[in-house]
């Protein structure tokens, strides 16, 4: 899933709810433009810094080649345990080895990577003022462009894009589980509900969702999250 297309779905969603009465924009504002609260604005531009200026080898190279936190298994299979942390930074080096993800990084002021029992939650936050609009289609401009209109204070709050559930392995590739939400603020929405909205099939959102995968040092054929961390098994390369 693209966070920008999330991003400005939530202004054209907000500026139709600003059409009705004062109460219900300012409800609709407050849960869409609600922040988690491990964000912290200069926290999280200091830890994203760091890791868009990561350079040479990933994190899970890195593990491969001194073996931390890495179980080899024979035959080149191994397993490699990740904190919440260092979730964060491979989702993180994932979307900046491509340039369109690694443009909307820069817009992105916090990003973050949480486990809980069985099942992962990542997210990011961005300002809508600073995504790409002029990139949409005409009749999409117009839409967001009317909801900034309407409710001029969306260009100064930031908004948080979240994805939860428990993702497993096929194939190589990862694939969204059939209980996976959606998270916009405190708005939550299946996997059905963003591809009515958007256009967006499920397909496309696990393409998008791959672009983290790419450049691992690993083909991986199992995922698992367990005493709140993720577990990789795969191949090494």
């Amino acid at each position: 899933m693209r966070a920008k297309q999330v991003a400005i779905l939530v202004l054209i969603l907000i500026g139709g709810a600003a059409a009705g009465t004062g109460a219900a924009v300012a409800y609709y504002v407050n849960r869409a433009t609600a922040i988690p609260t491990w964000y912290n604005s200069s926290t999280a531009d200091s830890t994203l810094t760091e890791s868009l200026n990561h350079s040479g080898q990933s994190l899970l190279q890195t593990k491969l080649a001194s073996g931390e936190g890495v179980n080899y298994e024979g035959h080149s299979r191994v397993t490699i345990s990740l904190t919440e942390a260092e979730l964060t930074q491979v989702i993180t080096e994932g979307l900046s080895q491509h340039s369109q993800a690694s443009r909307l990084l820069q817009a992105t002021p916090g990003i973050q990577a949480s486990i809980n029992g069985n099942q992962i939650m990542g997210g990011v936050v961005v300002n809508p003022a600073d995504l790409p609009i002029q990139d949409l289609p005409p009749q999409a401009q117009r839409a967001v462009e009317q909801a900034f209109k309407t409710v001029p204070m969306l260009g100064d709050r930031p908004v948080y894009i979240g994805i939860e559930g428990s993702p497993r392995i096929d194939n190589g590739r990862l694939v969204l589980s059939d209980d996976t939400r959606v998270q916009i603020g405190r708005i939550n929405l299946t996997v059905a509900d963003l591809s009515r909205l958007t256009g967006i099939s499920p397909a496309q959102i696990n393409d998008h969702l791959n672009l983290t995968l790419t450049q691992t040092g690993i083909t991986l054929d199992g995922i698992e999250f367990m005493n709140g961390e993720a577990v990789l098994r795969g191949v090494a390369r």
